[in-house]
């Protein structure tokens, strides 16, 4: 029995179908039954049932997928760690995060790829929810959110206090206040991420808990929209200080009374290898929360 013959066998019992299997896998269709008849040979069991109404998995067939699919993943593991020994001179880095989080995510990558540019680093900015998703599907390598995870299939690393803080432009009257509290921010005009958010909802619960009517001159998806029209002086924003990647021209208030911060965190999926890549990127994400706490 070799690689090949699980690899076969795990293909054919994930489509049901020899002709899909075989273009899976890049071999002929007689090629691959020949193969899996090799394992069933050695098995001394058939694995699948063949009838006009399509392929399916007899009893041995369901109770050796099992084992094989744990041993493809052992290898893959296996992979990784030595890709480690090659001091990540190849591989990919695939990172899900929220918009809250953008401050922190890219500066991260910045060094992850300035230290390995052989890696191939894939960005995906994406609300809480479809991060866990996609981490929880094994199409993320590791994501950051929120501790605690709200998916069963992941765990939570907190790394650092996420606090709402106030942003206005440079030139703005509130820049010279030590803090602003909840009669100064009625009065100003508030540019806002878009409802759907989670970091919006945070904003529009600490504004219903000072009991705030907020102006909203601006909604928007996009971190950047926001922070331009508060560069520009027509507006004010809360956000969550991480996603503040550029400050220029901008000033970060203290909020008064202060809001409740949460525990931002990094998301790994339970029981799966972790990539160095994926390791190297959480160390960055970890130094920097360390670095600016001093």
């Amino acid at each position: 029995m070799e690689l090949r013959h699980l690899r076969y066998f795990s293909a054919v019992a994930d489509t049901l179908h020899f002709g899909r299997a075989a273009k899976r896998v890049h071999v002929s269709q007689p090629t691959l039954s020949q193969q899996i008849r090799q394992l069933e040979e050695e098995l001394g069991a058939p694995l699948f049932e063949r009838a006009r109404s399509g392929v399916r998995l007899t009893q041995a067939g369901e109770l050796f997928r099992t084992y094989a699919s744990r041993a493809l993943e052992d290898v893959d593991a296996g992979k990784v760690a030595v890709g480690a020994l090659r001091g990540l001179t190849t591989g990919a880095l695939r990172v899900g995060y929220p918009p809250s989080m953008r401050g922190v995510v890219l500066p991260a990558l910045a060094t992850v790829l300035s230290k390995h540019p052989g890696l191939v680093l894939s960005a995906e900015e994406a609300v809480v929810r479809r991060v866990e998703r996609r981490l929880a599907d094994g199409r993320l390598d590791v994501g950051l959110g929120y501790a605690p995870a709200r998916s069963p299939d992941l765990e939570a690393e907190p790394v650092f206090d996420s606090k709402l803080a106030l942003v206005v432009s440079r030139n703005h009257p509130l820049a010279k206040q030590d803090s602003v509290g909840a009669k100064l921010l009625a009065q100003e005009p508030v540019a806002l991420l878009s409802r759907g958010l989670r970091a919006r909802a945070r904003v529009d619960a600490y504004f219903a808990a000072i009991r705030v009517a907020p102006h909203v001159a601006l909604e928007s998806n996009a971190v950047a929209t926001v922070l331009a029209i508060v560069r520009a002086g027509l507006a004010v924003t809360v956000l969550p200080e991480p996603q503040l990647a550029d400050t220029a021209g901008l000033v970060v208030k203290r909020l008064s009374p202060t809001p409740r911060a949460e525990l931002a965190a990094l998301l790994w999926r339970k029981g799966a290898p972790r990539t160095p890549a994926a390791e190297l990127f959480a160390a960055e994400v970890r130094g920097a929360r360390r670095t600016k706490k001093r």
